[in-house]
């Protein structure tokens, strides 16, 4: 069914070279397309991502989507003297001991760390090495120590390196749930990270078994936990290892990224879980595991791309008489997820007349027929498919 939307789509896009009326775009990777989501869900007001539940976190995550990507959190705004996405990971206000250690890896991604948060990081540690006594939290604090500049030599780090391997089921793993008898995907991932991040080798007894632990924990399709969060967790994790998660044993029966790939909806959104619902959460730490990175990371130099649709071409141009047809050319931006032609709309002197134009990806058409005579007030709202809108408005003359 894939390979016949495929060629259809690709017979679609040929005829439309073959008429002139479009240069073929390039294909976006998951990544970008994923990150095109995620912009589209900033708040011109405050910079942070996502809906109101969860807000923090989603902004958190999508930093560390970003930087992983290689841009720069301080350029990712929704339009011109907004606040930035560094600006609203800076103004997180960290809580519980959790809260702490997140927000001190999103800085270090947004490029906002300062001597007073690491000193508030340090002051998480306990005297036994971890971070609130949990799995999970020293698992964090551990790379929330590297973020802040502490090398792996620096004593703190050596404890919580101590702390989480102490932590170990019998299995090998590690298990985010206190008590419990097995090591889970979410726990062993993390623990992985952790230890990479402070250089233990990849040879090293600890992470050769939290490696045959992490495998056997795979799904029989190459995913982890049939959800998004945890492919992608474990995705990171193989890297963090050395290997690469589309080869070898971690690709046979299917591969995690294919699994991933398969959960990413047209508009960019990654679902949850199949049949599920897309969210900011699992879109970012999907973005961040096709980033290739491992944690903590920095900021990038590059800007991130122009992500809403530009207009092309207007004709007529604006005060000039409808001779024939009026139409608008337009494009998505670069790494974009393409223009959704159902919610692209035409108003003309305040009427819908998207009914009555043709709209293609690439084109918004209507006939003089369709035009009433006079003056025009011509509004064209063009939106792709992760959410982004741009308005073009102009004036005509038809003179029917």
């Amino acid at each position: 069914m894939r390979r016949r939307v495929a060629r259809a789509a690709g017979v679609a896009i040929a005829g439309a070279l073959a008429a002139g009326a479009v240069a073929m775009p390039a294909v976006a990777s998951p990544r970008e397309r994923a990150l095109d989501y995620l912009s589209a869900r900033q708040d011109p007001s405050t910079g942070m991502i996502g809906p109101a539940a969860g807000r923090d976190a989603d902004t958190s995550w999508t930093a560390l989507a970003v930087a992983g990507a290689r841009e720069d959190p301080a350029r990712w705004a929704p339009g011109a003297g907004t606040p930035t996405l560094a600006d609203a990971v800076a103004a997180l206000a960290p809580g519980t001991v959790a809260d702490v250690l997140r927000v001190a890896v999103a800085r270090r991604a947004a490029g906002r760390v300062d001597d007073q948060l690491a000193a508030l990081v340090a002051a998480q540690q306990s005297a036994d090495g971890s971070f609130g006594g949990a799995m999970l939290t020293t698992a964090w604090g551990l790379i929330a120590l590297r973020a802040v500049g502490r090398r792996p030599d620096d004593p703190a780090v050596g404890a919580a390196v101590g702390a989480l391997v102490r932590m170990r089921a019998p299995d090998g793993g590690w298990a985010t749930s206190p008590g419990a008898g097995a090591s889970d995907v979410i726990g062993t991932a993390t623990a992985i990270q952790a230890l990479r991040a402070a250089r233990m080798r990849v040879a090293d007894p600890v992470l050769v078994g939290a490696r045959a632990r992490l495998l056997a924990l795979r799904d029989r399709d190459g995913g982890f936990g049939r959800a998004a969060v945890p492919t992608a967790w474990a995705v990171m994790a193989i890297r963090a290892l050395g290997e690469q998660p589309g080869r070898g044993a971690w690709a046979r029966g299917g591969s995690p990224l294919s699994v991933l790939a398969d959960l990413q909806r047209p508009d960019g959104g990654v679902r949850t879980v199949a049949r599920g619902r897309a969210s900011v959460f699992a879109t970012a730490v999907a973005a961040l595991a096709w980033s290739g990175r491992a944690l903590p990371v920095a900021p990038g130099a590059r800007q991130g791309p122009a992500r809403a649709p530009r207009v092309l071409r207007r004709t007529p141009a604006t005060g000039d008489a409808v001779t024939g047809v009026l139409s608008v050319r337009y494009a998505d931006g670069r790494g974009g997820t393409g223009i959704d032609p159902r919610r692209t709309t035409v108003t003309v002197n305040g009427r819908d007349l998207s009914r009555r134009a043709r709209i293609t990806p690439f084109t918004l058409q209507l006939r003089p027929s369709a035009l009433p005579a006079g003056v025009l007030d011509v509004v064209v709202r063009i939106r792709d498919r992760a959410g982004h809108a741009t308005t073009s408005r102009w004036s005509v003359v038809n003179s029917g």
